[in-house]
């Protein structure tokens, strides 16, 4: 077993004794007693190794999960969309008997079979498009056109301007898309014009020293770059094996460097032995604390990014929003589970539902249910409605 070097003895560990360790331990600050700078220093450099870490499980947990779960999910939906088809078909066998329904339950089980063969028909189900035609007051082309037609006037009244470009008036993807490029412009010359405004006002002390500490921090990051780029130069290599070496170091140096990536640059100089550990202990404070507001512009993406990928991974298996806080790859794996199994319940319901559909006696009590949880479903929308119209009291 290789010993790990002593990070508590007075002389400090090699290049290549660092290398072996975390990047938030290789990289901080060693010293007997640190300078507010330099603790900071190391608690980004904390910060950063941690959200880095936590970004690359989530990839991982995703990777390794998404196979098998969205196998599952596949096979539950597929099974739910015959379930609701074979519905609908039952409910058309109700509607042409001869049995005695009042003309409110023949009207509540027209309008069930047309909310479920909507999506159906949607989907390219000409049969369920054919049903729903003959039961519905307003066909689907008509309703698919009344709904873009109210979502082109929602967009231009909240654009305050008409649409322009040549949008599909019947497609609301296409309205929807154009809203949004018109709404991008609108805010792009709002930044404009504020940015106009600002650059003509005199700055205040607070804004000047934003300002000079973003310069100091992009002044830190460059002679960082430049000092590995200058032991990084593949020209000047003679050995092939070893230019190739550095190519492909530069490349990453690189990609570093565009992304503020104060880590990574830090990590290639020590792999290269380009810089001893000591070297950050003899910086001053004030280049400490510039390179610490690029750690810190660090955190910031990394945390966006976090919280992207985790909004990704919810949105792709369909996971509730409280779901994005998993923490490990068993965490996330519960959670597909439950989703599964409320799937499941779904379908074991449906089944149920349609039994009782095909059973002449529980089909009317069923009918009663159904208008009972629809109006408890209508409720909220009922209240909310009824606030709105209260008058004020004085």
């Amino acid at each position: 077993m290789k010993p790990q070097p002593d990070l508590f003895a007075q002389t400090l560990p090699t290049a290549q004794d660092l290398l072996a360790l975390p990047a938030a331990e290789a990289l901080k600050i060693r010293d007997v007693k640190l300078t507010p700078a330099q603790a900071r220093f190391n608690r980004l450099l904390a910060r950063v190794d941690g959200l880095a870490q936590r970004l690359a499980a989530t990839r991982a947990s995703a990777d390794a999960l998404r196979p098998a779960h969205m196998a599952a999910l596949a096979a539950l939906q597929a099974q739910h969309l015959a379930l609701v088809r074979q519905m609908v078909v039952e409910l058309h066998a109700r509607l042409q008997r001869k049995a005695a329904l009042t003309a409110a339950q023949k009207r509540m089980a027209a309008e069930m079979l047309c909310t479920l063969s909507a999506p159906l028909a949607a989907k390219g189900d000409a049969e369920m498009a054919a049903l729903h035609d003959q039961y519905s007051p307003q066909s689907l082309l008509a309703k698919q056109q009344a709904d873009a037609a109210e979502m082109h006037a929602m967009l231009e009244d909240m654009l305050g301007q008409p649409l322009q470009g040549k949008a599909d008036a019947d497609d609301p993807d296409a309205l929807l898309r154009e809203a949004l490029r018109q709404m991008e412009e609108k805010s792009a010359a709002a930044r404009e014009k504020r940015e106009a405004r600002k650059a003509r006002r005199p700055k205040s002390a607070r804004q000047q020293q934003a300002e000079q500490t973003q310069h100091d921090a992009q002044t830190a990051l460059r002679t960082v770059f430049r000092q590995l780029a200058s032991a990084l130069h593949p020209d000047r290599e003679q050995d092939p094996a070893e230019r190739q070496r550095k190519t492909a170091l530069m490349s990453e140096a690189n990609a570093a460097y565009a992304a503020r990536d104060l880590t990574t640059l830090l990590r290639l100089q020590l792999q290269l032995a380009s810089t001893d550990p000591e070297a950050v202990l003899r910086l001053a404070d004030d280049k400490i604390n510039a390179l610490a507001v690029v750690l810190k512009d660090q955190v910031s993406a990394l945390e966006r990014d976090l919280e992207h990928l985790q909004q990704q991974v919810c949105q792709e298996f369909e996971l509730p929003p409280h779901a994005a806080n998993f923490a490990s790859a068993e965490h996330l794996a519960r959670y597909l589970v439950q989703a599964r199994e409320e799937r499941e319940e779904d379908l074991a319901l449906m089944t149920t539902d349609l039994q009782r559909v095909q059973d002449d006696a529980e089909f009317k009590r069923w009918l009663k249910e159904q208008k009972a949880l629809s109006q408890l479903e209508q409720l909220p929308d009922l209240m909310a409605e009824l606030v709105r119209g209260a008058p004020r009291r004085r």
